[in-house]
């Protein structure tokens, strides 16, 4: 009988470090921001700068943990980043100043950002060529499930035993939930257990007596090489393709951030109750599961650059549809069942979203040197990451309103999706 691909396994982990990871995302921060600014007298702005300063060292440090990931493996490299992610936030406990919240938020946001996301992109395409959209559309599931669940944690955690308390058993979670299983099982690639991705040894050690691959093997091999090609990061840093995906990863969390982080302020600005606009932003993280499924799994069988058009496209109507809804003058019934349709419709999107970036990477420059090539590009991606919450706010400040963002957002998506379908993989030099 033939054991189960060990790359399942591998996809198992991954989906734990991305239930874990949402613990240092913006809406866990703002479920603490009130009680702490309330005892501490710190403004919001205060606070949620330390989103921004943990995406820039993120984005910092991830160009040179690809390289270590492409020639060592994740297994050390996350266990040790969960350590620390976990300390950071364990030590949250018992700050008093707000460079401790800078530093120890910081750090924790810095390693998801800048370690963790890139360990799961990198960990799964490894293991994956034929069956990748699957695969890392599963993975991409523990992000939103971590999205949907851990909210709910810590409010009843804050509001039986206080807000220092929340973040101690944060920190305890994230480690036991993901700690323990990346150290155990986590493994490079196939290759290294004697498989080739997808599956596709079928003999006990892949080797004839006299060490050689078997006939049956090599095929296997030849395929899955001509079909990943073996980019070193020089190579792919002067094309253009590389500098287009660049653009595009860029530019989508920032849209995503900017207008995600203020949906919340937006829909009470509008009078609707803050009871149903958290149940809104539950909506958008409980559809993204299936999102990231469906949309990993058309992956497989469709241009990756169509269906990411396609998919930034639908997000640009969604917001201008929500941004009328919400505006209009409609009866509060029917105004938040529509609301609740844009917001599942948000949710698929956003979650298909992550798994199309996290498959275009490989599926232009393959999976050998994918940690270095990939996080080449996080630390403009971070930046960007940062500057969109912050546009969204300043505009608001200063007109009073989210009209001028989220108009320029929703055309900025429209822009990206005609970079998207326009896109091409590079050749190959000598090619």
């Amino acid at each position: 009988m033939k054991k189960p691909f060990y790359g399942w396994v591998i996809v198992g982990v991954s989906f734990l470090i991305g239930v874990t990871e949402v613990g240092v995302f913006q809406n866990i921060l703002s479920i603490f921001m009130k009680p702490m600014t309330q005892d501490f007298g710190w403004s919001r702005a205060a606070v949620t700068g330390a989103i921004a300063v943990g995406s820039i060292c993120g984005g910092l440090v991830s160009p040179f943990v690809g390289p270590i990931l492409d020639r060592y493996g994740p297994r050390l490299v996350a266990f040790l980043g969960i350590v620390f992610f976990s300390l950071g936030l364990f030590a949250l406990m018992f700050i008093r100043h707000l460079w401790q919240l800078y530093l120890f938020f910081g750090m924790g946001r810095m390693i998801a950002y800048g370690v963790l996301g890139l360990v799961v992109t990198v960990s799964v395409s490894n293991w994956f060529v034929r069956r990748r959209g699957r695969a890392l559309g599963i993975t991409w599931i523990g992000e939103r499930v971590g999205s949907a669940l851990l909210p709910v944690m810590i409010t009843f955690l804050i509001l039986a035993y206080g807000w220092r308390m929340a973040w101690g058993v944060l920190g305890v979670v994230v480690f036991l939930m993901s700690g323990l299983p990346a150290v155990l099982f986590l493994r490079r690639r196939p290759e290294d257990m004697g498989l080739l991705p997808d599956g596709a040894v079928s003999i006990p050690d892949g080797k004839k007596p006299d060490g050689s691959l078997t006939t049956e093997t090599r095929t296997e091999a030849a395929i899955v090489e001509d079909a990943e090609p073996a980019w070193t990061r020089p190579q792919a840093t002067r094309t253009r393709a590389f500098w287009t995906l660049t653009l595009l990863t860029c530019l989508i969390p920032f849209l995503q951030g900017g207008i995600n982080f203020h949906i919340y302020p937006f829909l009470t600005d509008q009078g609707i109750s803050q009871k149903t606009a958290v149940l809104v932003i539950s909506t958008i993280a409980a559809f993204g599961a299936p999102g990231s499924v469906i949309w990993g799994m058309l992956a497989d069988r469709v241009r990756i650059q169509s269906l990411l058009a396609i998919n930034v496209f639908g997000s640009g109507l969604v917001f201008l549809l929500l941004y009328w809804t919400v505006g209009f003058e409609l009866t509060d019934g029917f105004r938040t069942g529509i609301v609740f349709v844009l917001a599942a419709l948000n949710g698929m999107l956003h979650g298909g979203r992550n798994t199309l970036v996290s498959l275009i990477w490989p599926a232009f420059f393959g999976r050998i040197g994918l940690g270095s090539i990939y996080s080449f590009s996080i630390p403009f991606k971070s930046i960007a990451n940062a500057c969109g919450p912050f546009f969204a706010a300043i505009c608001f400040d200063i007109f009073g309103s989210y009209a001028l963002p989220f108009y320029l957002f929703a055309t900025t998506y429209i822009i990206v999706g005609v970079i998207s379908i326009r896109t091409q993989p590079p050749k190959m030099p000598g090619a």
